[in-house]
C-alpha cells in the first residue's frame, strides 16, 4: 500500500519537477533520482519495523544496518548469535525480543572453517527450537572463507537478492574488501549495505574489530559504518561474561546489558559494570565458603565454585588456586578450607 502511494507521489512530484525544468538542462537519470527522493508528508510513512528490541526500544529495524565492535575473544560471534537468535525464536533470546514476529535469517561467515561454522548453525537451530541435524528454510548459512574479498562481496549481495531474507548477519564486514583503511572501498561497501537493506527491506548485522586499547571500530571502514549505521554495540569480555554498551543508537537508547554462555548458548545475566578480577574472585568465595569457624573440603569447594561462578571443574580449580595465593581463603593442616580469621572491632576473635 505504501509503495503504491509512494509511486503516485513520485508521479505527481515528477510532473511538478518537469514543469519547473523548462529551459533547464539536466541528466535525465539525475532528475529521476531526484523525483524518487522527494519526501511527501501527506503520505503516512510508518516508523521502521522492529526486528529485535530490548525493553521495547529498537536495536535492529528493517531497512537499516548495525554492527558489533570488539577485540578478539570478546564473544562477538556469540553476541551475533544472540541477536539473530532473538529474531528467529518466537520467545526471543538473551533478554532480547522480536515483537513483530520471526522470519528468514541469512548468515555469512567470512573466516571460520566448516566445523566452527557448523557450531554456529547448530547453536542457532537450538535457539530456534528446531532439530540441529536438519536444514531449515528459515536459517541459511553461507561459508565464504575460501573466496577472495571481491567474490565474497558478490556472493553476499547475490545471496540477499536471491533469498530475500528479513535478517542478515555478515561476520565480518572487513573481509568483503581488501583494505578497511581505504576510504573508497569503505565508502563503497557501506553504501552497498544502505542500498540493499532499503531495496529488500531487511536488516544487516555485521562485525568490525576495534583498535587495541580503544572502543573504536578499526579503520576508515569503522568510522564510515559508525556514521551510517542504525546501532553500534561495543562488547568487552569481563571474565566469564561480556558487557555490551552502546556506541551509537538512532532511537532512545536501551540500558547496557551483559551476557554469558551456558550449555553453549548465549544467555543474559544481570548487568555488571567492569570489576577488578580480584573483586569478582572475592565475591565468588564469599558466596561459596561457609562462615567461620566452619570448614569445607576441596571437593565440596570445587562443586560450590562450579555452581556459584557457573564454570567447569578445571576453571573452578584455577579459581581456588588464585584465591589461596591471594589470601582470600586458607587451607589448614588437615587439608580443609576456611575463610581467613579476622579480628572484630573489640579485638576478640569471632569464634
Amino acid at each position: 500500500m505504501y509503495a503504491a502511494m509512494s509511486n503516485k507521489m513520485n508521479t505527481i512530484i515528477g510532473q511538478q519537477i518537469a514543469a519547473s525544468l523548462q529551459g533547464f538542462e539536466a541528466d535525465p537519470e539525475v532528475i529521476q533520482a531526484l523525483n524518487n527522493s522527494i519526501l511527501d508528508l501527506s503520505v503516512l510513512i510508518p516508523d521502521p519495523e522492529m526486528l529485535v528490541s530490548l525493553d521495547d526500544k529498537p536495536i535492529c529495524t528493517r531497512g537499516n544496518f548495525s554492527f558489533i565492535i570488539g577485540l578478539p575473544g570478546s564473544r562477538k560471534s556469540f553476541l551475533c548469535t544472540g541477536i539473530a537468535g532473538a529474531f528467529i525464536c518466537k520467545d526471543g533470546c538473551m533478554g532480547l525480543e522480536n515483537s513483530n514476529g520471526t522470519g528468514k535469517l541469512l548468515w555469512f561467515d567470512t573466516e571460520q572453517a566448516p566445523g566452527h561454522v557448523a557450531r554456529v548453525a547448530r547453536r542457532l537451530h537450538r535457539i530456534a527450537g528446531i532439530p540441529d541435524n536438519q536444514n531449515s528454510n528459515n536459517i541459511i548459512i553461507s561459508m565464504l572463507r575460501e573466496y577472495q574479498s571481491d567474490m565474497r562481496r558478490q556472493i553476499v549481495m547475490t545471496g540477499i537478492q536471491l533469498y530475500k531474507p528479513d535478517f542478515v548477519v555478515i561476520d565480518g564486514l572487513a573481509d568483503l574488501i581488501t583494505n578497511p583503511n581505504d576510504p573508497e572501498q569503505s565508502d563503497s561497501i557501506t553504501n552497498d549495505l544502505m542500498a540493499i537493506t532499503k531495496k529488500y527491506n531487511c536488516h544487516v548485522l555485521t562485525v568490525i574489530h576495534c583498535n587495541v586499547g580503544q572502543e573504536k571500530a578499526r579503520g576508515h571502514l569503522g568510522s564510515e559504518a559508525l556514521r551510517k549505521c542504525e546501532t553500534a554495540i561495543f562488547v568487552k569480555a569481563d571474565g566469564d561474561y561480556s558487557v555490551c554498551t552502546w556506541a551509537k543508537t538512532r532511537d532512545m537508547r536501551p540500558e547496557d546489558f551483559c551476557f554469558g554462555v551456558s550449555d553453549g548458548l548465549p544467555v543474559n545475566v544481570p548487568y555488571r559494570t567492569q570489576q577488578a578480577k580480584t573483586d569478582k574472585l572475592q565475591q565468588i568465595f564469599n558466596d561459596a565458603m561457609p562462615e567461620l569457624p566452619n570448614t569445607i573440603s576441596y571437593t565440596e569447594l570445587c562443586n560450590k565454585v562450579i555452581t556459584v561462578a557457573g564454570v567447569k571443574k578445571d576453571a573452578a580449580k584455577k579459581r581456588i588456586a588464585k584465591a589461596l595465593d591471594s589470601g582470600l581463603i586458607v587451607k589448614n593442616s588437615v587439608g580443609m578450607y576456611h575463610l581467613p580469621e579476622t579480628k572484630s572491632e573489640n579485638g576478640v576473635m569471632p569464634f
